[in-house]
């Protein structure tokens, strides 16, 4: 039993001093817990990272492994949840008439501490062991203030879920558990199939009323306290291409023909003229990512394992050993 912040401590195996380090909040510090940086999104703009430095990281793992694992999210999560993946979030919509995809904005910035503090009340902690708890798993946006020649992190909002800590995928799972139950009872009820992938939502319809059951969504995510990016909000029809987390689901579970297309183009002149040949944007390890995928491509559709990998061995084995990477005989 968790009566306080000493057990949490005892039970993460640290110094009762060091739990109240990892806690501490303040509006402007020189030291904080986060590696901060930038990477690019595929639709445009930068996803902002917070990674966890290696005494938090080791912390937020414990509580993933620990208390967060042993909590089965819904039927309809399928992002960072154990067997299921963007195939089965995508299997449930093939051959659909319809199929709506939403995204959540700001999905991991919206869950703010008091969201995470109440879910582990919820689960049965005391409010000072949430706490702790909570204080481990989320932190304010901060800026680099100078000040007299010394650089202040300063906090410019509330604690929230970091990007980039392995808790906060598990944490919004749970806490979305009755968003996707009141979803799919109302899919249910006007014809629809729903699942989640993370931030990505799905419905789709052989004959359901799509202006309904778009109306209703909006007011249950409003209901929850998400927000909805309509610049990402798509129905697709029968008649085009229609994808559901990056896979084409019209008759079958594929890939994007153009995706398949130079997949294939890169691996036939790779065997031609060599893998960095066709390293036209600089992988550090492009032997390892053409592995990926290929193992992403023969994942969603298993009718092209034979061939691709056929291809990958060719290109690879005319290739120098010591650029294909680590992991190839």
């Amino acid at each position: 039993m968790l009566h306080g912040p000493h057990d949490l401590a005892a039970l993460l195996g640290i110094p009762l001093a060091r739990l109240r380090w990892l806690t501490f909040h303040r509006g402007a510090v020189t030291l904080v817990h986060y590696h901060r940086y930038s990477i690019p999104k595929k639709t445009g703009g930068v996803r902002a990272i917070s990674a966890p430095k290696p005494s938090l990281a080791k912390v937020q793992r414990w509580i993933l492994q620990n208390l967060l694992d042993r909590l089965a999210a819904g039927p309809h999560a399928h992002g960072f949840v154990v067997g299921r993946s963007i195939v089965t979030n995508a299997t449930p919509h093939v051959g659909k008439r319809v199929v709506v995809n939403l995204d959540l904005k700001d999905f991991f910035p919206t869950v703010t501490f008091p969201r995470v503090k109440g879910l582990f009340k919820k689960l049965g902690y005391s409010e000072s062991v949430a706490a702790c708890i909570a204080l481990l798993c989320t932190e304010p946006p901060r800026v680099p203030v100078v000040l007299d020649g010394k650089t202040y992190r300063v906090a410019v909002g509330a604690r929230v879920l970091p990007q980039g800590a392995c808790t906060s995928p598990a944490i919004t799972n749970l806490l979305c558990t009755r968003l996707d139950r009141r979803i799919a009872a109302l899919a249910k009820k006007l014809g629809f199939t729903y699942t989640r992938y993370a931030d990505d939502l799905t419905l789709s319809t052989q004959e359901g009323h799509i202006g309904t059951v778009l109306k209703t969504v909006r007011k249950i995510l409003a209901d929850e306290g998400f927000i909805e990016n309509p610049k990402k909000t798509h129905i697709m029809r029968s008649g085009r291409r229609q994808e559901v987390t990056g896979v084409t689901v019209n008759d079958k579970l594929t890939v994007p023909r153009v995706e398949a297309r130079e997949l294939r183009a890169i691996l036939h002149n790779a065997a031609k003229h060599g893998l960095e040949s066709q390293n036209r944007h600089k992988h550090p390890a492009f032997a390892s990512y053409l592995r990926g995928r290929v193992a992403f491509v023969t994942m969603v559709d298993p009718s092209k394992a034979s061939v691709l990998q056929a291809a990958l061995a060719r290109a690879l084995a005319a290739t120098p050993a010591k650029s294909r990477g680590p992991w190839t005989k």
